[in-house]
């Protein structure tokens, strides 16, 4: 049969539709399949990474190991426009372990105090800390606290007052994101060099009408060298009101 031009063009436009279909067809699956591809090669790469290290070193838990910390503590009053200081020593020791209401081991912390190091200590609180898989806790005044948050890596945060209900009086506490900004630093506080430290920024909030800052500094096989505490209102040509606490360690074993 003679195929005449009409129809010859007919075909001619049937085969470049169908390529075209086709054409497309190919790229709506190689797409994915590319994405695919790299999905998986990114899961190889993932999976031959090494997990990160729990290293829980920054926070030793032993009986009868102790660190002694010179205080200074400043006291403001607007009401007055008074300022106090005081200077004397903290003792935190660590003693024998139990288990507490969570099943957790735990260990209780004996805190003692004393104005110099000519006069005797007289206990004050016994605190308690313990370790989990994935932190570092401690209860002061009843209050549990997540110290540090495993692993250790520089800009992680957490939320360590989340065991806290902060209802007034502890509305100040609420929703305080923890930081480690600094890690694995070598250090040297009140005479004493350590040679891999951490920091952890609790809070910090500094402005034209208060100075909250919040941070504590750690070191390997001793634990926290270093602690300040600084809640203060700077209203403007006022006296300011408030507190501010630093512990330094004098001396550990």
């Amino acid at each position: 049969m003679k195929i005449d031009s009409s129809q010859m063009t007919q075909i001619k436009q049937f085969k470049e539709g169908s390529l075209s279909m086709m054409s497309l067809l190919i790229r709506a699956i190689s797409v994915p399949l590319f994405f695919l591809a790299i999905v998986i090669s990114s899961c190889q790469k993932d999976s031959t990474q090494s997990p990160l290290t729990i290293d829980k070193k920054y926070y030793p838990l032993v009986t009868g190991k102790y660190i002694i910390y010179d205080v200074d503590s400043t006291g403001y009053n607007s009401f007055d426009n008074s300022t106090k200081t005081s200077i004397y020593q903290i003792m935190e020791q660590v003693d024998t372990p139990y288990t507490d209401n969570t099943g957790n081991e735990a260990f209780k912390i004996v805190r003692s105090r004393r104005p110099d190091e000519n006069s005797g200590w007289v206990i004050t609180d016994i605190w308690s800390a313990n370790l989990t898989d994935h932190t570092a806790e401690k209860v002061e005044e009843n209050l549990r606290f997540i110290k540090l948050d495993f692993p250790i890596q520089l800009d992680r945060q957490w939320y360590g007052n989340a065991f806290i209900e902060t209802d007034s009086p502890l509305e100040y506490l609420n929703d305080w994101v923890y930081e480690y900004t600094s890690v694995d630093r070598p250090l040297s506080i009140n005479g004493n060099s350590f040679d891999s430290t951490l920091t952890v920024s609790q809070y910090d909030e500094e402005n034209l009408i208060e100075q909250n800052v919040y941070m504590e500094q750690y070191a390997k096989h001793v634990g926290m060298i270093y602690k300040l505490e600084q809640r203060i209102s700077t209203q403007p040509g006022a006296y300011p009101d408030g507190f501010k606490i630093v512990m330094q360690i004098k001396e550990h074993n």
